[in-house]
């Protein structure tokens, strides 16, 4: 991987430990955060 490609996997790893410690449990927000996770695991499979 390049430089630019671990500044962005550690940014994708940081945003995810975000979520994860921050997880909402009202219903509609939790919808939003899954949406925001599945983005981030999407993206983050890309390196792998």
């Amino acid at each position: 991987m390049g430089q630019i490609d671990d500044k962005r996997y550690l940014e994708l790893i940081k945003e995810k430990e975000e979520l994860e410690a921050n997880r909402p449990f009202d219903v509609d927000l939790m919808r939003q955060w899954k949406h925001s996770m599945s983005k981030i695991l999407q993206e983050l499979e890309l390196f792998h």
